[in-house]
């Protein structure tokens, strides 16, 4: 006798751990990152502060300074060493500088550029200066010995991409010596101590939230223009949200000619004097080039710029990368288990077929009404409100449509829990932004996957009785050969195989099954 309650939890399990292939082997969760960051882009850009964005000033030495200011690459160092004197007379708070020193120069130019860092950091304010220093594979710093007399030295590595959404995580630092335990923080995590402590090898990488906005100042000089409507509809059916990334940067930004040739600007003052400065370079050749789920690709300084809002903004607070510690996999683990028992117990009402004509043609009346209101809502959104609006629109339309109108209450609930533990772990675990449309996903590829197997093993189980029940006076019972086999597919197919999965279609929005 089979006990189909079991074999129905059976069922449940098997669900649960396809689910949790899912997001192991990181399939389906890569693919959707760049529309499950899409949503979580439009939410950020309304409940982000911008305390860090007037706090940073990005001083950035672009391809074309090289020609205006009469210089060449790599840059010399007597240049670096008048930029850095000139940064000085504006009294900023602190300054990282995301050039790496390393190359051979003369002692004059070396001393030239020292001189320059110590007149910064003793000018009036004080400010500490945070001077990248790749650590080598023996954990000695790839630097000028004679430049770090003033400076603190930070690791510039950067973590690497992550799919299509770019750059999602932040290093915390290096350990230069394992003997003394001696560490290199970078550069965020060194700006930051004030805020989070002193970094160690043990601080817990960040998970970036990528703030959503152009600085004000960058639209004075900057090409930041947006596509227009169809140009965008046209790049998200084509591609995916990341074709709509903008142009411009988050954080304030100056280019060395601003500096240099623009004495008296109350536009430069403003971005310079007390401000938190990262000065680095914009050289397309040098691949210091980062993406964000938010900014086309941009100098790596801003990694670092972003990285240090996060910190000041959030301090101890910062969204951790890690996903491994328990109550990350507890709380994953029960809303994959409660999809999938969703999915087995609590089916969506089946949709059945109309029985006339006049019936037939009402249905379809309605549905197209309803695809026609939510093409021009959309298409409104995007007219009004960008592709940040859109996408929230996008997902409370299917909302709408999921529970409204095929009145999957199962889905509601997956989509409610998954937003609430989603909550959960960014405002109280610290952890970043999670990819909520894969747990949504794998419970509609689960679903459907689950009807089939549900078909296919009504089919077989009504075909192993009608051979079972032959009246040709013949022996039934099957050939050697496929006894083997029949023993295998009658127990996998009895997994999918219960009376509960042939009732009258509902258990749609009423109660829960016990």
């Amino acid at each position: 006798m089979v006990n189909h309650k079991a074999t129905r939890w059976v069922r449940v399990l098997l669900l649960a751990t396809i689910g949790y292939g899912f997001f192991v082997f990181h399939g389906l969760s890569s693919h959707l990152n760049p529309w499950s960051q899409a949503l979580i882009n439009a939410a950020v850009k309304y409940i982000y502060p911008d305390d860090g964005q007037k706090e940073i000033s990005v001083l950035l030495f672009r391809e074309e300074n090289l020609a205006e200011l009469g210089t060449h690459y790599p840059v010399p160092y007597k240049l670096h060493a008048e930029i850095i004197e000139s940064l000085a007379s504006y009294g900023p708070k602190a300054v990282f500088i995301d050039f790496a020193f390393v190359d051979n120069r003369d002692d004059k130019s070396i001393r030239e550029l020292s001189a320059a860092l110590c007149s910064l950091h003793n000018s009036e304010r004080k400010p500490n200066i945070y001077l990248a220093a790749p650590v080598l594979p023996d954990g000695s710093l790839n630097i000028a010995s004679e430049l770090l007399d003033c400076v603190i030295p930070v690791t510039p590595e950067m973590d690497s991409k992550t799919g299509e959404s770019g750059v999602l995580t932040y290093f915390n630092g290096r350990e230069s010596d394992k003997k003394s335990g001696k560490f290199v923080p970078s550069a965020a995590f060194a700006l930051a101590e004030d805020r989070i402590g002193p970094a160690s090898k043990d601080s817990e990488k960040l998970e970036i939230v990528w703030g959503k906005g152009v600085a004000p100042l960058n639209l004075k000089w900057m090409d930041c223009r947006e596509k227009a409507d169809w140009e965008l509809i046209k790049g998200l059916l084509s591609d995916n949200p990341s074709t709509n990334k903008l142009l411009c940067p988050y954080h304030r930004t100056l280019s060395v000619n601003h500096l240099l040739n623009s004495a008296g600007d109350k536009d430069i003052e403003a971005a310079l004097e007390g401000k938190t400065i990262f000065y680095g370079a914009g050289f397309r050749f040098t691949g210091d080039r980062v993406e964000s789920p938010v900014y086309g690709e941009m100098p790596g300084v801003y990694l670092h710029a972003m990285a240090y809002d996060n910190l000041l903004t959030l301090g101890k607070d910062y969204k951790r990368a890690e996903r491994h510690g328990l109550w990350v996999v507890l709380i994953d683990g029960i809303l994959l288990f409660t999809a999938a028992w969703l999915l087995v117990f609590f089916p969506a009402e089946k949709v059945s077929e109309s029985d006339s004509l006049i019936k037939f043609l009402e249905s379809a009346r309605k549905n197209m009404a309803g695809l026609a209101i939510g093409l021009i809502t959309m298409f409104s959104a995007i007219h009004w409100g960008g592709l940040d609006i859109a996408a929230l629109v996008a997902a409370a339309l299917y909302l709408a449509f999921r529970i409204g109108l095929q009145r999957d209450c199962a889905f509601a609930i997956l989509a409610f829990l998954t937003l609430g533990t989603t909550i959960l772990c960014y405002m109280t675990l610290n952890l970043g932004p999670r990819n909520i449309l894969a747990f949504l996903a794998f419970f509609e590829i689960v679903g459907h996957a689950q009807e089939f197997a549900v078909k296919r093993a009504e089919t077989y189980f009504t075909l192993r009785q009608r051979y079972d029940n032959r009246k040709d006076g013949k022996e039934s019972a099957l050939p050697r050969k496929w006894v083997g086999w029949d023993y295998v597919v009658s127990h996998f197919f009895s997994i999918f195989h219960s009376p509960e999965d042939h009732q009258s279609k509902a258990q749609p929005c009423k109660k829960l099954p016990t």
